[in-house]
């Protein structure tokens, strides 16, 4: 059989036991599934050869029915790496990846959820009030320095230099390691974090989950609590992601450049071009002359309970089935959850 006859189907199987021995399990059970959600819509045994621009756009309109952008996206990325794989190393035949045709579906379709009027005082609240002040801290330190969950949880002491205002963010699966610079705010923000009481002295992680198995600990898991915590702040349509995202375009309201915000995020390329490296003493001096200071709630972090206000809406917290209505607290806050 000719290398152009080859099915989708059987594309994906030869692909995945040429590569799989460079990928996680994670990533071999991803590609895995993606492989299916593609077979099925294109059709298992549609050839590559007569994949085109038009037949993938196809696909495109009907998946945005029941999937995200960002989703979509995904499925795109796995096929245009299956055809760049088939193109070089089984000679396909074809002149052009078909997949680089189309405009992006991410970009079209991004996300630009933006903090509104009153919601940072309500979401930094109902993170207060809970007793374990850890998911109060991410917040503020992900809307100060635009990081990632993920880079937030794994960060340890020896990471965070408060002296030279950096924090050295370890290497990833999918990134190096690369030193953000933190403004007098987000200095703030990281000490009180690192001198948290009762941390266990074998624990190097400052954001640290309960001790599993064999003494072990893992970083603090927020994803419950903060779906619980975006409920009592009445913020059901929000994302932690979107802290980031708010943080960046407050970094360009601040008045810095695009290439600073790169630097600053460590976002790779602005444009599909390639940036020069920042010097962290200029982008530290940038900082400062710009005065970037973003929390206009700016209490004591762990130990001061917030301000009460009146609360307008009577209205009572969905629970789960079974269970008795919870009301509401100052700042929406339901009484009686138990905290984390």
């Amino acid at each position: 059989m000719s290398q152009q006859e080859i099915t989708l189907n059987e594309a994906f199987d030869r692909y995945m036991a040429e590569i799989e021995q460079k990928l996680s399990p994670q990533s071999i059970t991803r590609h895995e599934r993606l492989g299916r959600t593609l077979a099925k819509g294109l059709g298992r045994d549609t050839t590559l050869a007569s994949i085109t621009p038009l037949l993938l756009d196809g696909y495109r309109e009907k998946r945005l029915k029941g999937a995200s952008a960002a989703t979509v996206e995904k499925d795109f990325v796995f096929l245009a790496d299956v055809f760049e794989h088939a193109i070089n190393k089984w000679q396909l035949g074809l002149e052009v990846n078909p997949v680089n045709n189309l405009g992006s579906t991410a970009r079209t379709h991004r996300r630009d959820r933006r903090l509104r009027a009153g919601e940072q005082v309500r979401l930094l609240a109902a993170c207060d009030r809970l007793n374990n002040p850890f998911l109060g801290l991410i917040v503020r330190i992900s809307l100060l320095t635009a990081l990632k969950k993920n880079e937030i949880l794994i960060l340890k002491n020896e990471d965070i230099d408060l002296q030279k205002r950096i924090v050295v963010v370890p290497k990833t699966s999918s990134r190096a390691i690369r030193i953000v610079p933190l403004s007098r705010q987000a200095v703030k923000v990281f000490a009180e974090a690192m001198r948290q009481e009762n941390r266990p002295d074998n624990v190097k992680l400052i954001f640290y989950g309960e001790e599993g198995r064999y003494d072990t600990r893992r970083p603090y898991a927020i994803d419950r609590i903060f779906r619980q915590v975006l409920l009592t702040a009445r913020m059901k349509s929000y994302r932690f992601s979107d802290l980031r995202y708010e943080a960046i375009c407050r970094f360009r309201e601040a008045g810095c450049n695009e290439l600073e915000i790169i630097a600053i995020a460590g976002t790779r390329t602005i444009r599909g071009r390639r940036h020069p490296q920042q010097k962290v003493d200029a982008l530290l001096a940038r900082m400062d002359e710009l005065d970037i200071g973003m929390l206009d709630y700016d209490e004591s972090i762990s130990t001061n309970k917030a301000k009460k206000v009146k609360d307008t809406n009577d209205d009572t917290l969905a629970t789960k089935r079974g269970t008795k209505p919870v009301s509401r607290g100052s700042f929406g806050v339901a009484v009686g959850i138990k905290a984390r």
